[in-house]
């Protein structure tokens, strides 16, 4: 029998549609339910053409004894990150405060007033790469929801507290010409100017750094950044990670060199 997501027009919801999970859509009805039942929320963010947020899925959230699991102690919301970059926004942080890194799947479990206390990405259905067992996770999450509920609801209000200190705007702490110079030079001073790019493999497309670097150029009438963002494109056009029948770009490449593409454009 379909969950809540049948009836969304989402891809990604979509495929969800069929788990036994009883997956809700991010809205007033599911985050209702979660203040109700007084039910910690397991908000599960990804994409359709996210390899992990598939793997997962398929070890998981197809599973009926984890299902089991979500579904009698948290209310279980699917996010499309695509649909929704708001809400991924926020969590994002949240995650990033929490673990120092992020990436999709996002998993990040709530308090029914949205106050993220435990966050990550990936969890395999069994301990293995160094990472908990998403079934340990959600029974020792379970277990403190119960049991230390004063310690779960302070770790939401710091994080709750952090992302509102993050977002929040003003007039005196905007960044000024000479921060972006300094982001800049920070960017150019980490390139790779062995491989191109930025990091060891697995080695992504940093579209962003790129595209901040050309729009500073412009603002800041300088070709210093030119010769980089040459150097990079090159790098990976030659590679294996661009494909020459239908153009684009694979998502990343498995080795330093841009040959491998991981095949998920």
């Amino acid at each position: 029998m379909p969950n809540h997501l049948i009836n969304e027009t989402s891809p990604y919801l979509l495929q969800h549609a069929h788990n036994p999970v009883d997956w809700h859509p991010w809205g007033e009805e599911a985050l209702s339910k979660a203040r109700v039942e007084d039910k910690p929320i397991f908000l599960s963010i990804g994409y359709a053409a996210c390899h992990w947020c598939h793997v997962m899925a398929h070890e998981s959230f197809e599973d009926p004894e984890t299902a089991a699991l979500m579904n009698a102690n948290f209310v279980n919301i699917k996010v499309d990150r695509e649909e929704r970059p708001d809400i991924d926004s926020i969590y994002m942080q949240a995650t990033i405060a929490m673990t120092s890194s992020g990436g999709w799947p996002m998993s990040v479990f709530l308090t029914p007033d949205l106050k993220p206390f435990y966050a990550g990405t990936y969890f395999p259905p069994v301990r293995r790469f160094n990472l908990p067992s998403l079934k340990d996770v959600l029974s020792k999450l379970a277990d403190a929801w119960k049991n230390d509920r004063n310690e779960v609801e302070n770790i939401g209000k710091k994080v709750g507290e952090h992302i509102r200190i993050q977002s929040k705007s003003e007039i005196g702490d905007m960044l000024t010409s000479e921060h972006f110079r300094a982001i800049a030079n920070a960017i150019q001073s980490s390139y790779d100017w062995g491989y191109g790019g930025w990091g060891d493999a697995p080695k992504f497309p940093q579209a962003m750094a790129i595209e901040f670097l050309l729009h500073h150029s412009v603002a800041d009438k300088t070709e210093d950044y030119t010769k980089l963002i040459k150097h990079c494109l090159n790098a990976m056009s030659r590679g294996g990670m661009y494909d020459v029948v239908g153009g684009g770009f694979a998502r990343y490449s498995t080795d330093n060199l841009w040959k491998i593409p991981h095949f998920e454009n």
